[in-house]
């Protein structure tokens, strides 16, 4: 690769004049920055160009493009879902599927889909039926963004609205759908039930940064889909102090705990925390973790709870959850339970 320039704020402004080989360059050198590159090397080897294909895709649409490529945020999400991704692909590649099965990939409260946008680029599409980007900020099916939504222009382009040029739909080596859900609201999760999971799979239930009681959600909807073979769920925030005050029980299958244990003010405003110090929400941040991890239905499943450090500059959220539905996938598992440098893991042995 081209040996990138100096200055990175100076190359993140003219990116779009970068030939695919500096900019895969640059992407490569601030990826190996990270510690974590050393523990999934390969991985951290193809996103470069895994991003760079990204840019290619959406060539004439420099509006698109400046909207999604923010180099700090899109490394950033590589960066803390990368475990999850690793584990991810090794499931699909190793797994004896039946005739005509293919996995279906969940991805809750996914955002922009970052993290599907990558596995489609890394999964072979023989193996993929989808991945489905569940989040209650897309627009409703056939109606275009409004403001308030996610614009979601660079999963379809002309797919969904005919003034842009391009069909980004077709482009997606594993075809992405979005779903409109609101995770809270439980007639909403049943209907999702019925359209996304039932008489579905293999699925594999992909959940990172999920805020809240949205972890709660996550966990419920493993527990009671058989047909969810593999989950990933990396909690975000803690639940707001409402459900404290309420005296909140919060169940998962056999599990159960005061809510109080987990529930916690403050919040960030203009990059500022208000609330406690950090070192005491870190504490109850990692009590949650460990209820979460306590209330996945392990009677016919294989879990483990990892700490890998992906926040190492005042973050502390740094816990993995991950299940599969057995027979366990040797690949998978060989790697899970190998500790990383720095790491600890739970899991249900």
């Amino acid at each position: 690769m081209a040996e990138p320039k100096k200055d990175s704020s100076l190359q993140v402004e003219k990116s779009e004049v970068w030939t695919n080989e500096e900019f895969e360059a640059f992407i490569d050198t601030e990826l190996t920055k990270d510690p974590l590159h050393k523990d999934y090397p390969e991985l951290f080897q193809r996103a470069p160009k895994i991003i760079s294909l990204w840019r290619q895709r959406y060539e004439g649409n420099a509006p698109l493009w400046k909207r999604l490529f923010k180099a700090d945020r899109v490394l950033k999400e590589f960066i803390e879902a990368a475990p999850f991704i690793d584990a991810v692909e090794r499931l699909v590649l190793s797994t004896e599927l039946k005739d005509g099965e293919k996995f279906r990939i969940i991805d809750l409260a996914c955002g922009r889909g970052y993290l599907s946008m990558f596995l489609s680029e890394l999964l072979p599409p023989e193996r993929v039926e989808r991945c489905i980007l569940v989040d209650k900020q897309w627009p409703m099916h056939n109606m275009p963004p409004k403001e308030h939504h996610i614009n979601w222009n660079h999963i379809y382009g002309s797919f969904k609205d005919s003034s842009i040029p391009y069909n980004y739909y077709e482009s997606w080596p594993v075809k992405l759908n979005t779903s409109k859900v609101n995770l809270k609201n439980s007639k909403e999760v049943t209907n999702m039930e019925e359209r996304l999971f039932h008489n579905k799979g293999p699925i594999v239930l992909v959940a990172v940064h999920l805020c809240g009681t949205l972890s709660l959600r996550a966990v419920e909807l493993f527990n009671r889909n058989p047909e969810t073979k593999f989950f990933c769920l990396k909690p975000c925030c803690l639940p707001t102090m409402v459900h404290a005050k309420r005296d909140e029980i919060f169940k998962l299958g056999e599990h159960s705990f005061p809510a109080k244990e987990v529930c916690m003010s403050g919040k960030w405003k203009k990059g500022d925390w208000h609330g406690p110090p950090r070192t005491t929400t870190k504490k109850y941040f990692e009590r949650w973790a460990d209820h979460l991890y306590l209330g996945i239905d392990d009677k016919d499943a294989t879990k483990i709870k990892k700490t890998i450090m992906v926040q190492r500059f005042g973050g502390y959220q740094n816990e993995f959850l991950l299940a599969e539905r057995l027979p366990e996938t040797n690949p998978v598992w060989e790697v899970l339970q190998h500790p990383l440098e720095g790491e600890s893991n739970d899991n249900d042995e």
